[in-house]
């Protein structure tokens, strides 16, 4: 069941750098505000009155959820930024160099320990991302670099937002949880649109579609899916699994922007489905581990 959840999330999540693609010329600010902003409406409404338990969380947990949200929001709004300097192929696949950073993070915040075929597996598949990346890394200049540290730095902040999320998994529903985050992560990046200045009208229709459809696809159902599984495995699988996208998202544009990818990229995506095969191969099949669904978080949804 999570195997294919997570499946799932990763063809949602694939659209997010293709769709960011097509809402070019609109800023990247701007893209990234209205992603959240549009996904926190959408995930209220389905959230419905499980929105009540924000407002019981204790000062602990209310101040964590407000972390995860701006370091959601900070992901969003670098990697997206990442995206108007470097190609596709190298940005997602820099980007989704987090399992190394959430399993640091996981181990020290939640105790989750790495097992050696997992650590290989995640060392494979690095190996992978540095293959799809190393093209651009060779032949970058000074924009294509700015790029690349904005992506590492989206790794970063994507592997904290996770690493969050496993910790309060217990205290929320998760419906309440992503749309408190989404609008967290959507009034600090509204208010950057506001104090940059961020021109928000005069673009095409088509590059408001690509904003909407990035928000519902990659954000309403990709993350959501996302944040299912990370409370029911360890954050670093789960982050494992997404290095999955820059093969997704490379296909996509591909076939819808005519980004051909070139030989490396191939090469790569094939050595990061390898890591993912590694990794995985000792998930049980219910999904449950070590760091699966404790009786608390059970407890939390009846």
């Amino acid at each position: 069941m999570t195997r294919a959840v997570l499946v799932l999330a990763i063809l949602a999540i694939s659209t997010a750098a293709p769709l960011v693609r097509w809402a070019a010329p609109a800023p990247a600010p701007l893209v990234a505000a209205s992603r959240v902003a549009i996904a926190a409406l959408v995930l209220a409404a389905v959230a419905g009155r499980d929105l009540r338990a924000v407002l019981r969380l204790p000062r602990r947990e209310l101040i964590l959820c407000a972390v995860s949200g701006l370091l959601l929001g900070a992901h969003f709004g670098v990697w997206i930024a990442s995206l108007t300097y470097t190609s596709t192929a190298a940005s997602v696949a820099l980007v989704t160099t987090q399992p190394v950073f959430a399993g640091l993070l996981g181990w020290l915040f939640l105790g989750e320990r790495i097992a050696r075929r997992e650590a290989l597996g995640i060392g494979i598949a690095a190996v992978g991302c540095a293959l799809l990346a190393g093209g651009d890394v060779h032949g970058a200049d000074g924009r294509a670099l700015l790029g690349d540290a904005l992506a590492l730095c989206g790794a970063v902040t994507a592997a904290g937002y996770f690493v969050v999320g496993r910790r309060l998994r217990a205290a929320l529903p998760l419906g309440a949880y992503l749309a408190a985050v989404n609008a967290v992560a959507a009034v600090a990046l509204c208010g950057l649109v506001a104090a940059t200045g961020t021109p928000v009208l005069g673009f095409a229709g088509e590059d408001y579609l690509a904003m909407v459809l990035a928000a519902l696809v990659a954000s309403v159902i990709g993350h959501t899916l996302l944040n299912w599984s990370v409370r029911r495995v360890p954050v670093h699988l789960v982050a494992l699994g997404i290095l999955g996208e820059p093969v997704g998202a490379s296909l996509l544009a591909w076939l819808f922007l005519g980004e051909a990818p070139p030989g490396h990229a191939v090469l790569g995506g094939a050595v990061i489905l390898a890591g993912i095969a590694v990794g995985f191969a000792r998930l049980s099949r219910n999904g449950a581990r070590a760091g699966g669904v404790d009786q608390e978080t059970t407890r939390s949804r009846r």
